[in-house]
């Protein structure tokens, strides 16, 4: 949220998504810091003391980081606190408290808060879960969201990544260090094939062709995998390992959960947040978003806390056909009633809703009708270029060429 604050327009998607990466990022750091440690620690109490002691200083870090990062100059104009509002902006710019850029986007800022403010006035808790659950649209909204979080987590990405050491192990790499080696590798393709899902695939794929390649692809690897742990099940490591066919099946499983793990970077992993953020109305969507990651949270800790259980009662192999079944079943949902968002006016969203959910493959992708109106802040946005024009027409302005840039 606070990014999505102060970033500039221009590039606030990018920078937003850079959480994401970020959390993605640590989990390659939390891979390979274990990967070391068991190499040199292996069986002293060390082993699990410095990772857990080590993942204290990013947190001090930030703690002592937090009293130099200025407040979000949105957060203080609700607070009407203008002043200090001009000042943060002018400092997050880089330009003069009374630039015209600058009193533009706290202009744009004002507008919006009021828009706000007025949607939600004299509105209770009661009253956004009536308006989520009564109007079909709404409810219709929110169980998509439901499922896209459900479907998220119970493809089995996380719950993988969770024990993916047990896992490499089940697929033939022996031995804890090159087991937590694997798992490192594997932490290193999630993260770039994240970075590039950001700013390549889902822009030239669109958010509905992505998300139906990547979920098309979790099949196909889930089912390579359970399909090679049920054959070699009742092998012992030794026939595996003499037989060529299982030995290269079992690299071939590997690579498997490699792909598996870019075929949910380009597809369920950012597309509860992106829709979120996109289908409900400014009245409702703050507490829909907030419900829809309590859910995220949920279900993330239940396919977590599943998976050594669902390991052991379905002889391993199962875990992943029960991993792949979500996934069909997401692929047809996806179909039918997932849509192109990217873009869409409110109103085309609501016609879109008040159909049958079944139906709405039909008008998934937005015609030129359908597309935003430009609103408030983009009229500021171009406000703001018209004064640089202006400025440097007169001379005034020597480094600043598009406020997209600032």
């Amino acid at each position: 949220m606070y990014i999505s604050e102060i970033a500039p327009k221009a590039i606030r998607g990018l920078l937003t998504l850079q959480y994401a990466a970020c959390q993605q990022l640590g989990v390659v750091l939390g891979f390979f810091i274990n990967y070391g440690v068991t190499k040199t620690y292996a069986g002293v109490r060390a082993q699990w003391m410095l990772p857990t002691l080590l993942q204290l200083l990013p947190a001090a870090l930030w703690g002592i980081g937090t009293f130099c990062v200025p407040e979000s100059p949105r957060w203080l104009l609700s607070k009407c606190r203008r002043s200090e509002a001009s000042r943060n902006l002018s400092k997050l710019r880089h330009l003069p408290e009374d630039h015209p850029v600058i009193e533009a986007e706290l202009a744009g800022m004002d507008a919006q808060l009021e828009h706000e403010v007025e949607a939600v006035a004299g509105a209770s808790q009661k009253d956004f879960v009536v308006e989520t659950f009564v109007p079909v649209e709404n409810r219709r909204r929110f169980f998509l969201i439901f499922l896209a979080t459900l479907f998220s987590q119970w493809s089995g990405a996380n719950a993988i990544t969770q024990y993916s050491p047990t896992i490499f192990g089940y697929l033939g790499v022996t031995g804890t260090e090159s087991q937590f080696l694997a798992t490192g590798i594997y932490g290193i393709v999630k993260f770039t094939s994240c970075l590039a899902f950001a700013i390549f695939i889902v822009d030239f794929l669109g958010r509905r062709r992505s998300l139906m390649t990547g979920i098309i692809l979790q099949i196909l690897t889930l089912a390579f995998v359970g399909c090679y742990l049920g054959i070699t099940g009742s092998m012992s490591t030794a026939e595996v390992e003499a037989s060529s066919a299982a030995s290269h099946a079992g690299t071939a499983a590997i690579v498997a959960i490699y792909l598996h793990a870019i075929a949910w970077s380009i597809g369920w992993f950012s597309m509860p947040y992106l829709i979120g953020s996109e289908i409900f109305p400014t009245r409702i969507r703050s507490f829909n978003v907030s419900l829809s990651m309590a859910f995220h949270w949920a279900f993330y800790f239940g396919s977590s806390k599943a998976m050594p259980s669902l390991l052991a009662a379905t002889h391993r192999w199962g875990a992943f056909v029960f991993f792949g079944g979500i996934c069909s079943i997401s692929l047809v949902y996806v179909f039918f009633a997932m849509p192109d968002t990217t873009g869409r006016s409110l109103e085309s969203l609501d016609d879109l809703f008040r159909r049958p959910w079944y139906t709405v493959y039909k008008v998934a992708y937005p015609t030129p009708n359908d597309m935003t109106i430009e609103g408030s802040d983009d009229k500021a946005l171009g406000d703001e270029q018209d004064i640089i024009m202006e400025d440097e027409k007169n001379g005034s302005v020597s480094q600043v060429e598009d406020v997209r840039q600032v």
